[in-house]
Parts: C-alpha cells; sequence; structure tokens
C-alpha cells in the first residue's frame, strides 16, 4: 500500500489572512480542517491595534507591542475579522479529496503511537530547536536533532512523503546520522501538527553509509544563533538541508498561539540569491 500525507497538501485550500499572504495564501489541508477547522464556515479572529504606537508615538505605559495588558487603554482597538477559506478543487476533485483523507486518516488512527518497523534514506539531518515568548524575552533550547525522509516505508506501508525521525543527543553521538544514510529501525509513530515523526527510536540498523560531518550540539547552538529568520518559507528552503524549522511557543498576548518560524543557517537571507546546492 502507498500513502502520502494528505494533512500537508498545499493545494486544496487557499486564505487571505494577513499571516498567509506571504506565503501566496497557501494552507495546508490540516491547518484549515484540523487547526482551524475554518471550512466550510470560516474563522472568527481578533486583530488588536494600538492607536499611538501605529502614529509612531510612544505608549503610555511603556509597551512596544499590542498585548494582553492594553486592554481597557483609551488608545487600544479590537477589531473582529471574519474570513473563509476558498476551496480551490472542484466538486468532483473535493470529493475525491474527501476519500483520499479519510484513508489517510483510517491508516494513522490505526497506527499513531504503535511501534513499527520503518525504514528510508536521511535526506538530511537538522537541529530540533523549541522556541517560547514571552514579553521582551526568548527561550530557545535543542531539544536534539531531526532526520528528514523524504519516503520510506512505515510498517508494510510505503510512504510516498516526508516523515522525521527525532533523535536524541545520545544516539546522534553513538551513531552519527549524516545524509545519505539507509537506515532500518523501530520506532513510535506519531503526529504533530501535521507532520509524521517517529518517536524513541531503537534497535537502529545502518543498511548504506553516508557522508558529511554529524551535527553537533556546539555546532547546532552556533548556527542558531548566526541563523537568518526568512519572511517567507520557500520550498526550496523547505527541502534545504540548511532551511531549519522552529516550534515556536508564543505567550506574549492572551492567548498562547504555535507556529513554525524558518530559519537559514547559512544565513542567506534573499533566496533568490542562494548558492547552496540542494536535493
Amino acid at each position: 500500500m502507498t500513502m502520502i500525507n494528505q494533512y500537508k497538501r498545499l493545494d486544496v485550500f487557499r486564505c487571505s489572512q494577513e499571516a498567509h499572504r506571504r506565503f501566496g495564501g497557501r494552507v495546508s489541508v490540516y491547518h484549515v480542517l484540523k487547526e482551524k477547522s475554518c471550512f466550510p464556515l470560516g474563522c472568527l479572529y481578533f486583530v488588536w491595534h494600538c492607536v499611538l504606537l501605529e502614529k509612531g508615538n510612544r505608549c503610555i505605559q511603556g509597551y512596544r507591542f499590542t498585548g494582553k495588558n492594553c486592554k481597557g487603554c483609551t488608545y487600544f482597538i479590537e477589531e473582529k475579522v471574519h474570513l473563509q477559506p476558498e476551496l480551490l478543487l472542484h466538486d468532483d476533485e473535493y470529493e475525491r479529496f474527501q476519500d483520499q483523507l479519510e484513508d489517510f486518516e483510517t491508516w494513522l488512527g490505526d497506527i499513531r503511537f504503535k511501534r513499527l518497523n520503518v525504514e528510508g534514506r536521511i535526506n538530511s539531518v537538522k537541529p530540533w530547536f523549541e522556541q517560547v515568548l514571552y514579553p521582551g524575552q526568548v527561550h530557545t533550547k535543542l531539544r536534539g536533532y531531526l532526520t528528514v525522509i523524504k519516503r520510506g516505508f512505515i510498517g508494510n506501508t510505503f510512504f510516498k512523503d516526508t516523515f522525521y525521525i527525532r533523535i536524541s543527543e545520545g544516539l546522534m553521538r553513538a551513531y552519527s546520522f549524516v545524509p545519505k544514510m539507509k537506515l532500518e529501525l523501530n520506532g513510535e509513530i506519531r503526529e504533530d501538527r501535521g507532520r509524521i515523526i517517529i518517536h524513541r527510536p531503537k534497535r537502529i540498523e545502518v543498511l548504506k553509509p553516508g557522508w558529511g560531518k554529524p551535527l553537533t550540539r556546539e555546532r547546532a547552538l552556533v548556527d542558531v544563533k548566526t541563523a537568518t529568520l526568512l519572511n517567507d518559507q520557500p520550498d526550496q528552503c523547505l527541502a534545504c538541508r540548511w532551511g531549519a524549522l522552529i516550534d515556536v511557543m508564543d505567550r506574549r498576548k492572551e492567548e498562547d498561539r504555535r507556529y513554525r518560524k524558518l530559519y537559514c543557517l547559512k544565513s542567506i537571507a534573499d533566496p533568490e540569491g542562494c548558492y547552496v546546492k540542494y536535493d
């Protein structure tokens, strides 16, 4: 059986919400149907404004951005916005997608949290960072590493899409994971905001060696300090071994937000002028 990740498809919906404009309005199926549940009824959200800050003046309380502490202030404005995602598929195509999504979710439900044999070739190895944003503070922590597999076997299913294996510091020191290395292992299958991630890998066997120097903690920490935050998330940067997504928990407003930011570990700000070859 062959399976693709229906959650990560970008050809089903488009959204005009400001946060998605830098991606050309492309939004994943997971974001629309699972995270926001905004199709077909749309979503309602609130945008906070400060009359003083938007005119270039200083806040009377000394704040640099509009947040939950601003409620009740004379200059605070809360704007209610309603948006509805645009369906990009024709009726027959959408019906076919719904069947495919049902098949994918049934398959995922059967294997979620189970330990299965996994096989694949590493496309890239990236540091796995988590970042928590507080008012005036940013906490960034290296949690380990992510090996990126472009396609491979999960159990008896050929997964013709990207999935990830989380690697601890100890496993990295023991196996020195590098690109092109072919692996067979046993791991717990999980789904994280639409991504398929293999947790707690065991019985790891290197079927074919890879190339290059393995990542170290010291190198990863230096890379993230010198990395450049990209305004967009171009496909070539997501595919590149130097493009690293950081899981972010934003606690600067009343409601916590979870999202991912894309950094270039080569500190190249403009993807159009990038000289790095990627697969």
